[in-house]
């Protein structure tokens, strides 16, 4: 056998083995073209705020080819039933460099509660008829005049300002306080870290938030994993209490998600109140006049919002801890946990009853009377038409009227001038342009036919007087 050496190939045939190795290389792989790298770049990216009221969207893009069209994609994350992404088309003016900006006015959609999570990208095409999208950015919604201070503990995170530590540390701890009780008592649990915002006055509280009542002193929005509260500055166990309540209802929210269906009012707020632990002297006081003299509200009548007669409301929250409590106390927690599940799936209210616990709404009055020593549910009560509750029950200021349960508007982002149009209410231009040159057309045929008639019937007339 004969061994050579690398240094004894010749530069000829070295050469010859390079060009085989480039002939069988460019023969596995077909031939392409071979673009420059565009020179693209977004610069000054960034969102304004006008707290409570705008979000201000602007950048500077730049590219080696005229830009043909820019459109902004922004939305704010939220459990939803599918992806929503939203389009505004912002003026420029076509040019290698194009400044562009863009206001998302909440006082035509709807307010983001403060805390919301925003995210914006730029999506442009050159006159090449390339598209480009650039990295997606984020904000938090909320407003920078207050000094914000944060403390965590698990799932729970407290922002706060004008507070001492002592007293914020409090908040967090009767945060989970009611992650505790809602675990043991109806097997909620987090999905998810919760954001709390507590407002040193309710009326700082109600001036963050666009179309809210201005009686608002606590308010839970499940689908951002956000409550918002307003302190009382006189009672501090009223303000712990609320930041229990609004956390149930977040609580809630995410066991029961869902675009198949809702959970009833009493549901929602007696597990909410039932967290808070014992029932306040004053609604006690009115759920015990009801029982004595038979005039509790029925179970039907709290499954939508409840009244905004003070006393009304008071005896309606009342009850439903009451009833809550029974279910909970006579069924164990685990049928209370089977029961959200199952309305989470889209089953109706008495259906979910009577799977999990063998009886409907009336059913449960009538076993919850039983127990509370009530008269009998009268037998003209008739069932009110449920309607769609709401994930986003309000808890009222300690020193306002207790009102009805109100939902917060939900946020459809809408284009400000210069942006999206909004739907007609008629019918398009184009279709009324059409019509009305048809009908003109008509009466052009019209009119020629009964003129050809008017002339033949004079020249008739000629012809016999000739």
């Amino acid at each position: 056998m004969i061994y050579l050496e690398t240094s004894e190939i010749g530069d000829s045939m070295r050469k010859e083995l390079l060009n085989l190795v480039l002939i069988l290389t460019f023969s596995l792989f077909p031939a392409s073209r071979v673009f420059a790298a565009p020179q693209i770049d977004v610069i000054n990216n960034e969102v304004t705020f006008g707290f409570p009221e705008t979000a201000t969207f602007s950048a500077t893009i730049t590219s080696n080819a005229e830009i043909t069209s820019i459109v902004l994609e922004y939305g704010n994350e939220q459990l939803t039933c599918g992806e929503v992404v939203a389009k505004a088309f912002p003026e420029f003016s076509p040019s290698t460099t194009a400044n562009v900006s863009w206001t998302w006015d909440m006082r035509q959609s709807g307010s983001l509660p403060p805390g919301a999570k925003l995210w914006w990208r730029w999506h442009y095409t050159d006159q090449t008829g390339k598209e480009y999208i650039s990295d997606m950015q984020t904000a938090t919604w909320l407003d920078n005049k207050y000094e914000w201070q944060t403390i965590t503990s698990g799932f729970l995170r407290l922002h706060w300002y004008d507070l001492d530590q002592t007293t914020a540390q409090d908040f967090l701890e009767a945060g989970v306080e009611s992650l505790t009780r809602n675990a043991q008592q109806a097997g909620l649990k987090p999905g998810a870290p919760i954001d709390i915002y507590i407002y040193s006055t309710y009326q700082d509280l109600q001036d963050s938030i666009l179309f809210e009542a201005s009686w608002t002193g606590g308010q839970a929005f499940p689908e951002n994993n956000i409550v918002i509260v307003g302190l009382s500055q006189s009672d501090h166990q009223y303000d712990r209490d609320t930041v229990i309540h609004e956390l149930t209802h977040v609580l809630v929210g995410h066991l029961t998600f869902s675009c198949l269906g809702g959970v009833p009012t009493w549901l929602n707020e007696g597990l909410a109140v039932f967290s808070e632990g014992k029932l306040d002297v004053y609604k006690q006081f009115l759920l015990d006049q009801a029982i004595s003299q038979n005039s509790l509200l029925s179970v039907r009548s709290l499954s939508a919002g409840f009244s905004e007669v003070p006393d009304k409301a008071n005896l309606s929250y009342g009850q439903s801890y009451s009833i809550v409590k029974f279910m909970i106390e006579a069924y164990s927690q685990d049928k209370m946990n089977a029961l959200l599940t199952t309305l989470r799936d889209g089953t109706a209210i008495d259906d979910a009853l009577i799977k999990v616990y063998g009886f409907d709404v009336d059913g449960l009055e009538d076993e919850w009377r039983q127990a509370i020593g009530a008269g009998p549910r009268p037998a003209s009560a008739q069932p009110t038409a449920l309607a769609t509750p709401t994930f986003v029950p309000t808890i009222v200021p300690v020193s306002g009227a207790p009102l009805a349960v109100t939902p917060t508007p939900y946020a459809v982002p809408t284009s400000s001038p210069g942006g999206i149009s909004p739907l007609s209410s008629g019918p398009p231009l184009g279709l009324s342009i059409a019509l009305l040159g048809f009908c003109c057309l008509l009466l052009l045929i019209f009119g020629v036919i009964i003129l050809g008639l008017v002339v033949r019937s004079q020249n008739v007339k000629r012809g016999k007087d000739d």
